[in-house]
């Protein structure tokens, strides 16, 4: 039981890291199964300063291997692996918290670790930055079934999408998905009940940041972050 909780996308460590104007903090562990599509981070970018900034993310890889790969979303836009620096700048509110930030893993069924290191700074200072490292952990290894259903819903793949993005789930009795949007409206809502995969459609919504929240017997047990990039 406990090596299937390590398997699923649990975040075992979170880190606090700040400069003059930036604090990011999240989790900097994810553990997974090489036979997973990807692992996957997400962090919170908060604004220190008493102005409105616009906030650039650099991606440096320390290690990985060299069958795996990786991408990362920021400012409303997903780049691959080939790009580095983002060329979308995320706007920061006074006082506000970016929730935007998305780092991917793709271990391609091969074990390993990956360190990857993303900074954010301000397009009026490069200096200004605040560096946050991750470690991808895909060197556990189990049955591709224990690793669909350990957690009772999987991540969204794919995820970014355009048109459509699937799922699994292993819940207990009838329990309902609600897709909201980042304002906490829902815009879809789904019943699940038993183990499965299912395909949804999200063509209808609109380019953004969207929350799969799993609800059972009125509580949200679980939440996935869902990217619709068209």
């Amino acid at each position: 039981m406990k090596k299937l909780l390590l398997i699923s996308f649990v975040f075992l460590q979170s880190t606090f890291l700040f400069s003059q104007s930036l604090v990011v903090s999240g989790d900097s562990i994810i553990y997974g199964d090489p036979t997973d599509f990807q692992l996957e981070s997400h962090l919170l970018v908060e604004n220190l300063t008493s102005d409105s900034i616009q906030v650039i993310c650099e991606k440096i890889i320390i290690s990985q291997n060299q069958t795996g790969t990786n991408n990362f979303c920021w400012g409303g836009q997903c780049y691959g692996e080939s790009t580095f620096i983002s060329t979308q700048m995320e706007t920061i509110q006074v006082g506000g918290t970016s929730t935007t930030f998305s780092g991917y893993y793709q271990p391609w069924s091969t074990p390993g670790i990956a360190k990857i290191e993303y900074c954010f700074y301000l397009d009026t200072d490069t200096n200004n930055q605040t560096c946050f490292t991750i470690t991808f952990d895909a060197s556990l290894q189990t049955d591709i079934k224990d690793v669909i259903f350990s957690d009772k819903i999987g991540s969204f793949y794919p995820n970014p999408t355009k048109e459509y993005t699937n799922f699994t789930y292993n819940v207990n009795g009838l329990c309902l998905l609600q897709i909201t949007d980042v304002l906490g409206n829902v815009v879809k809502t789904f019943e699940l009940e038993g183990s499965g995969e299912k395909s949804i459609y999200v063509a209808d919504l609109y380019k953004g940041i969207y929350f799969g929240n799993l609800i059972e017997n009125g509580e949200i047990v679980k939440i996935k972050k869902l990217i619709i990039n068209k």
